[in-house]
């Protein structure tokens, strides 16, 4: 038992970093894992104020209560589903510390069950988010039965085994599928951004699904019951219905037994097959090519940014997002145009076109964790025969070629369609605004990472969703949209977004010179 616990703290601090806090002498290590904790913290404040609001909007408009419990039982599920997806392979079976566990004297079974519920508190945490407020509105408006609270708190702590389950699951299933394939990181990480676009979608669409509910709420629950029982049981449960709540407890827990005894039986062959390698079958020396310092750093940079599934899923999403509003608003603009003509907001269609853009094109650079995701191999870029500006410029290439053309592509269609109620100074800020945020952020997002590297993760995903710097370069792009959008808005001058805009220009020239200047000794001080 001693050993179990000692692991499951290991995992836990290597996904929270606890020890670093509290024990490193190094205050760049302590402020990256003091920045993650505060990222996690934002994100179950923004969870549990919308499923705050939610439940007592609902339960005060005379909805049965069991409904919001429903509705965000089933979202908090999906979250953790997507999640699990994202991350259940590299968690549960392929870890980097494995030879060094199987020399121990530790039985398999415990770290199966550490690794899992590693995986399976993060998760918890996120549903807890989402489902205590809810239970907090229901306790102070409903009165519940006094074996409410101490169900209620158990079916919360089994709430993600479903989700978790299916989601990691099927990522070691797809995992293992693809193992030996040449494209195997295309394909899953394709898979995974399908399913992280579908999540987003969702979440995008739960105003009007939380209408829905008001409007004709049995009818909504009732298909969302049939499409996800489980979720239906845990409503149920939790309002009143003790055997349903019975149901979801044993189903869980049945569950959640089921699955480790299955993962337990096969660790040992899914981790040789999640660590198996592509191998060219009658390799034959050809002809070799040979670049420029900078295309063959550049090319480095582009393998390891698509050969990570987490970092790909978490930066491409914006260029897609930007591809697809700028299509749509294209599509859309004679409808669009007409609209704003007759809700007279008009004039504020630059500014709704360019905060849209600057939020897409800056809420996850690549250069914002580029540096860290070196990792434990920062001495190669460290000794390579090239300058460290090349090496830095590389990296600051990649995220402008990522989501550069998108965006060109986005601004040119928007700025043409619906250049029959923009001016030239509203044309002018659209085009040079999402420009100069893109530019801005992507050498500030190095800048930063420069300052916080964390060189010492053993997943990838520690670094893109858990990293300081990540979180840093996340709240300016929120800030850039604000001093975009909000001085326009509030003064009606048309030119103020145009003169921003150089002011943001100006301040990427001097981080990019800084950079340059100071390449060298960035790099020495990794």
């Amino acid at each position: 038992m001693k050993a179990f616990i000692t692991l499951v703290k290991l995992y836990l601090n290597s996904i929270f970093r606890f020890s670093v806090m509290r024990y490193s002498n190094d205050g760049r290590e302590r402020r990256n894992a003091v920045m993650g904790v505060v990222a996690i913290v934002i994100i179950i404040v923004v969870y549990g104020g919308m499923s705050g609001m939610t439940s007592y909007r609902m339960i005060s408009a005379g909805v049965d209560p069991a409904i919001p419990f429903l509705m965000i039982a089933t979202l908090a599920s999906l979250f953790a589903l997507a999640m699990a997806f994202a991350q259940g392979s590299a968690t549960l079976s392929a870890f980097a510390d494995f030879d060094t566990l199987m020399g121990m004297p530790i039985p398999i079974t415990l770290i199966v069950l550490a690794r899992f519920l590693a995986l399976y508190s993060v998760e918890a945490l996120y549903c807890a988010a989402y489902l205590l407020p809810c239970g907090v509105i229901y306790a102070i408006l409903c009165a519940p039965v006094w074996w409410f609270y101490p169900v209620f708190l158990i079916m919360l702590l089994l709430l993600p085994v479903v989700p978790v389950v299916i989601g990691s699951g099927a990522d070691l299933l797809l995992s293992a599928a693809f193992a030996k394939s040449k494209y195997k990181k295309g394909i899953t990480s394709t898979i995974k951004m399908i399913l992280l676009m579908g999540f987003i979608i969702f979440a995008y669409m739960l105003p009007q699904l939380s209408n829905s509910f008001l409007n004709a709420p049995e009818k909504t629950a009732a298909i969302t019951s049939r499409l996800y029982p489980p979720a239906q049981w845990f409503a149920k449960g939790a309002t009143g219905s003790f055997p349903l709540a019975l149901l979801f407890i044993a189903g869980s827990a049945a569950l959640c037994v089921l699955f480790v005894l299955i993962l337990n039986r096969t660790f040992l062959p899914l981790h040789d097959r999640l660590s198996a390698g592509y191998h060219v079958k009658n390799y034959k020396l050809g002809m070799l090519r040979s670049s420029g310092a900078l295309k063959a750093l550049f090319t480095i940079e582009r393998k390891r940014f698509f050969n990570s599934t987490a970092w790909v899923i978490n930066t491409i999403i914006g260029s897609i997002l930007i591809i697809v509003i700028g299509v749509a608003g294209a599509a859309l603009s004679g409808t669009l145009s007409a609209f704003f003509r007759v809700a007279s907001v008009s004039g504020y269609t630059a500014a709704m076109i360019t905060g849209i853009l600057i939020f897409c094109a800056t809420i996850s650079p690549t250069t914002s964790c580029a540096i860290s995701m070196e990792g434990k191999e920062i001495w190669i870029a460290k000794t390579l025969p090239v300058r460290a500006k090349l090496w830095l410029s590389a990296k600051l290439l990649m995220n402008l070629v990522l989501v550069g053309p998108s965006l060109l592509i986005a601004i040119t269609l928007l700025a043409v369609f619906y250049r029959g109620i923009l001016t030239a100074a509203d044309i002018l800020g659209i085009v040079l605004m999402p420009i100069a945020s893109l530019l801005f952020t992507t050498v500030f997002g190095l800048y930063v990472n420069a300052k916080m590297p964390r060189l010492d993760w053993n997943t990838d995903t520690e670094v893109v969703k858990q990293s300081g710097s990540v979180l840093i370069v996340l709240l300016a792009g929120i800030g850039q949209v604000a001093i975009s959008v909000l001085p326009a808005l509030l003064t009606g001058i048309r030119w103020l977004t145009p003169a921003i805009a150089a002011v943001l220009l100006c301040a990427a020239a001097a981080i990019y010179l800084y950079l340059m200047k100071n390449a060298e000794q960035i790099r020495r001080n990794l």
